[in-house]
């Protein structure tokens, strides 16, 4: 495990990865994704690049990378800086989630059926996700976690690039904008039906509730945009 320190001089442990560029990418994204970096915050390369004990140059790669998805905005003359956040943003994730997360639950059960190891990955992700976290940012990378794992036996590889992509926007805005007591339901008695059906093997009824589920939250992200 490698420590490395990020904006706002909070410490955080990742594990390295094998190049020193994809160990700066995995620094960068994850500060983006908590929210230390800001949304529309400048990022100078030097400066990170000091603060993490890198060469600029990897971190300048960073940039075009994490442009190509959406978290980081390069512009002409300006530079780069963190890619802004809005509910219409959010909104249009959450649609697209979901068209694609249930279709891949639905692929990843019924690929995962006779997999014990599956059934045991879904079930240490609920457990995680059900313990009590030291922060929300914990939270949230527990629900990314457990989200991952139920798609992963999808067979469809691009398709779960999407979702993992997906997931690292929604988990941006819900930790810097949605007030969960707006959502309707109990998202954790929804995420245990969820884990229960994908060990079951009930394909249908695990992808019905994931999409019921990601509904209230899209309804949840309607209601915050209206009342703006």
């Amino acid at each position: 495990m490698t420590q490395g320190e990020y904006s706002r001089g909070v410490a955080k442990v990742v594990e390295a990865p094998p190049t020193r560029a994809e160990w700066v990418d995995g620094l960068l994204r994850r500060a983006i994704v908590h929210g230390e970096l800001a949304p529309g915050e400048k990022l100078y390369a030097e400066r990170l690049a000091e603060q993490w004990g890198v060469s600029a140059t990897p971190l300048r790669e960073t940039f075009q990378r994490l442009a190509g998805e959406g978290l980081v905005v390069i512009e002409p003359q300006r530079g780069a800086r963190v890619a802004p956040i809005s509910v219409e943003q959010a909104a249009e994730i959450y649609e697209m989630r979901l068209l694609l997360d249930p279709v891949a639950l639905e692929q990843s059960v019924r690929a995962g059926v006779d997999d014990a190891e599956y059934a045991a990955d879904v079930r240490d992700a609920l457990e995680a996700l059900d313990r009590r976290h030291r922060s929300v940012t914990a939270f949230h990378d527990a629900h990314t976690r457990f989200h991952l794992a139920l798609v992963s036996r999808c067979p469809n590889q691009r398709m779960l690039g999407q979702i993992a992509q997906l997931l690292e926007h929604s988990q941006r805005f819900q930790i810097i904008r949605v007030d969960s007591a707006a959502r309707a339901g109990d998202a954790a008695a929804e995420h245990r039906v969820m884990a229960e059906a994908a060990i079951a093997g009930h394909a249908t009824d695990a992808a019905d509730a994931l999409q019921a589920h990601l509904a209230a939250t899209l309804e949840a992200v309607r209601l915050a945009r209206s009342s703006m």
